[in-house]
């Protein structure tokens, strides 16, 4: 513990090493009747975390021997009953070959999210606890053409949930920077989709030998949008930390009940093999990406309800735009989609889905093999 914070009220006691992070696992494969085209998979397993969270820098710093001979870093307070955190984590899977080049497999998972980290701000420091939990079940069906007739292919579809609590960002079997209430931080409201919750998902992959000796090749990708959650800069519980959900209409907005926009985008890839005597091959190729010159803002929003495009007529309680620098002109606000504003940056996450923008490009290339 920070001597410094010693009598805070809060805590007391100091942090252990936490020792039992034992972890069992078991998996089973079975073939039915023996069958040499049929397989049923199953497994269960505890899979630890660790502290590599960026969350949890402030906490690390705040208790060095530097930070405390010399009064430098944030104030922070580790809870002496903190577990290293750990998912729990089930699956069952089929699969089935079938004779003309096809595999079909389908799978279920859960995951349990146990100990997770939390930041609990206070006036004047902060604590880490291990105390959130989250849950995800998904549901996933595989088709698979082995290379034959001309075309390999790959197509998977996903159908899952992912919830968690959480005060303005919610993780998955991850660190949560803050929670609404430090009095009460599994209250009304803080329970909804963590930021990995996509509901639909399908990737199509594929290979396709045209005539002339050309190949085509796909990866597609589709998804349906990501949750994200609306702040407001103003402490609306009154706990002297404004880290609070925004509210509108009198009703404050609950974790990640905002939705984005669905993801599209489809990469193409042209090549053909040129036998260049009988050690060499050129390869050239030209590839497109987004193909369909789609805007993928994914859920790249406005998180801050004070920050819109166009202002509300009071951040602590919006129920109305203003169409004027005086807020003379209002626009009544009906929707919560209303509220729905591109950011144009990166978001929470990085990569294909989440960015805004990643317009239509192309490029011509070369590849010798020899």
């Amino acid at each position: 513990m920070n001597p410094t914070l010693a009598g805070n009220g809060v805590v007391s006691g100091v942090p252990r090493d936490y020792r039992k992070a034992i972890a069992p696992r078991l998996g089973i494969a079975f073939a039915p009747h023996s069958s040499s085209t049929t397989v049923l998979r199953a497994g269960v397993g505890m899979y630890y975390n660790d502290l590599a969270q960026n969350g949890w820098v402030d906490a690390f710093t705040a208790v060095n021997k530097f930070n405390l001979a010399n009064g430098a870093g944030t104030p922070a307070l580790i809870d002496p009953n903190y577990h290293t955190p750990y998912a729990l984590m089930a699956s069952a899977a089929y699969e089935h070959a079938f004779q003309n080049n096809w595999r079909l497999t389908v799978s279920y998972e859960r995951q349990q999210g146990v100990h997770q980290y939390r930041r609990y701000e206070y006036p004047g420091f902060s604590l880490f606890r291990s105390d959130n939990r989250s849950i995800y079940n998904g549901v996933a069906v595989q088709m698979q053409h082995s290379f034959a007739k001309r075309f390999e292919l790959t197509a998977n579809y996903v159908l899952s949930h992912a919830a968690t609590w959480g005060a303005a960002v919610g993780e998955l079997f991850d660190y949560v920077n803050g929670v609404s209430n430090v009095h009460d931080p599994f209250g009304p409201g803080d329970h909804g989709p963590s930021g990995e919750d996509i509901r639909h998902r399908f990737v199509l992959a594929g290979v396709l030998q045209l005539p002339w000796k050309f190949e085509a090749s796909t990866i597609s990708q589709f998804e349906s949008a990501r949750p994200f959650t609306m702040t407001t800069p103003f402490d609306v519980n009154g706990d002297g930390v404004a880290n609070d959900r925004a509210v509108v209409n009198g009703a404050q907005t609950t974790l990640d009940q905002f939705r984005g926009s669905p993801f599209y985008q489809v990469d193409l890839r042209i090549s053909r093999n040129m036998v260049l005597g009988e050690r060499a091959v050129l390869r050239p190729f030209a590839e497109f990406f987004n193909l369909l010159n789609r805007q993928n803002p994914g859920n790249n929003y406005v998180p801050d309800i004070s920050a819109l495009p166009v202002p509300v007529n009071n951040p602590a309680n919006a129920t109305a735009f203003c169409l004027d620098s005086g807020c003379t002109q209002t626009q009544p606000i009906k929707s919560l989609s209303q509220l729905r504003a591109p950011a144009g940056a990166l978001g929470d996450f990085f990569g294909l889905g989440t960015t805004v923008g990643i317009p239509f490009a192309a490029q011509l290339g070369l590849k010798l093999t020899f």
